[in-house]
């Protein structure tokens, strides 16, 4: 089965991008007022040794610094290392397997994988896969779930990413619906999902049938039950599918988005700034895809007239239980899906990456970085610079034999007290004693 092409500037979106509606994500000048978001980047996040920091949430992205501290660098030495964290996978203790994770996540993170570990990716794979079963610690549980993504984006463009795409997402469709599953660990199985199938899936039919599927069997239980962490990530994980199916089939995006007004709207009434940001954003996007379909009247469907109303509540809503912060989060970002609602006005977002600025000028980039940022946290720069796939899902490419990427690399560290770094010496002496 021909795998999904993920080049953004085909399709609909295409057309979306070329309208002088869309500012385009290659920075042509969007109107005066549009909310500006500026992320300053340096060579690495701050990542504790207790808690791999995956990434910041939907409601915080307006302060996204990434601060470089004390650390080592591993250089290209990450394969002796990943082998050795997997051994370690074999122990009998879960908090022993855990540490071993945390080690493994922060490596697939900060390092990209793809032309590399030959023969032994699918081994990887399933040893994540047997952490992932492990019933004595959902903390295990989560950060094999994490991992899973992790080797996703950096195999995605491998073979073996398309063979085993079916039965990892068997495995997490049965985790994600298991209501007497940990929250954490269904909303962190989910991320796993649609991460894979946007990189792995079929095409854009199969991301149809997964949004639904997480629509119904997941979203709507999870908002009647108020469990907000699986909800949320459902809401962010309908949103990164919708960007598949808006590229495939503008009519089938339409029948998806008409089914789901209903639980969008339970999302924006919920308690949690974050869950109605997430669900706000879903709306914005299938907005500015359809907006190119005239057959499609966003204003003449009673159910998308109640949203508008509630979306410009929520922009002026201030209380004393949210919060300033969390009350001038919702507010500039109901500021920005309105703006892009009522006269097509889109956001932009800015990184800097190895000395140059990248921008996102439309819901579909955004939406998709906010989904691979959850996934690498710190390393994203890394992934940018050096892998294949991010640099095809966001049309950018970077000349690694020019003066400012030499100046700018990410390098690939760690705390020098975490474990990876005590990994990393345990195997340079074994390299020593071994001459």
């Amino acid at each position: 089965m021909p795998r999904r092409n993920r080049n953004s500037g085909s399709g609909l979106q295409r057309s979306a991008l070329n309208s002088s509606r869309v500012p385009s994500s290659t920075g042509r000048t969007s109107q005066r007022d549009t909310p500006q978001l500026q992320y300053s980047q340096q060579a690495s996040r701050d990542v504790s040794d207790d808690e791999f920091d995956d990434a910041a949430s939907t409601a915080s992205s307006d302060a996204w610094v990434m601060n470089e501290d004390e650390h080592i660098e591993i250089g290209d030495e990450w394969e002796p290392l990943l082998d050795t964290a997997l051994d370690a996978l074999g122990e009998k203790r879960a908090a022993a397997r855990e540490k071993t994770l945390q080690s493994m996540l922060r490596l697939m993170a900060h390092t990209y994988m793809g032309d590399g570990l030959e023969g032994r990716r699918v081994m990887l794979l399933e040893a994540l896969r047997r952490s992932v079963r492990s019933t004595k610690s959902h903390v295990e549980q989560e950060r094999a779930l994490h991992g899973i993504s992790l080797w996703f984006v950096n195999f995605g463009t491998q073979d073996e990413a398309e063979s085993e795409f079916a039965s990892v997402s068997e495995q997490l469709r049965v985790m994600v619906v298991d209501p007497a599953g940990d929250s954490q660990v269904r909303a962190q199985a989910l991320g796993a999902l649609g991460i894979a199938n946007f990189i792995a899936g079929p095409d854009f039919h199969d991301a149809a049938e997964l949004a639904q599927f997480v629509h119904t069997q997941v979203l709507d239980p999870a908002l009647e039950s108020c469990d907000m962490s699986v909800a949320l990530q459902a809401f962010s994980t309908l949103g990164l599918l919708l960007t598949v199916v808006a590229d495939g089939d503008s009519l089938l995006l339409e029948n998806i988005f008409n089914a789901t007004i209903d639980s969008h709207m339970r999302g924006l009434r919920t308690d949690s700034v974050d869950v109605r940001i997430s669900a706000a954003q879903n709306f914005a996007l299938v907005h500015s895809a359809l907006g190119a379909n005239s057959n499609y009247e966003f204003d003449s469907q009673d159910e998308i007239v109640e949203m508008l109303k509630m979306l410009k509540i929520l922009q002026n809503k201030s209380s004393r239980r949210l919060g300033k912060r969390d009350s001038s989060v919702q507010r500039i970002a109901m500021h920005r899906v309105l703006r892009t609602i009522e006269v097509s006005d889109m956001p932009e977002l800015k990184l800097k990456l190895h000395g140059r600025i990248v921008r996102f000028g439309d819901w579909t980039r955004i939406v998709r970085l906010q989904a691979f940022r959850r996934v690498l946290g710190g390393g994203l720069p890394v992934h940018f610079a050096r892998n294949k796939l991010l640099q095809d899902v966001f049309e950018v490419n970077f000349d690694s034999t020019s003066d400012d990427f030499a100046r700018n690399r990410a390098r690939v560290v760690v705390n020098p007290s975490s474990k990876l770094a005590k990994m990393r010496t345990l195997e340079l002496h074994r390299q020593r004693d071994g001459r």
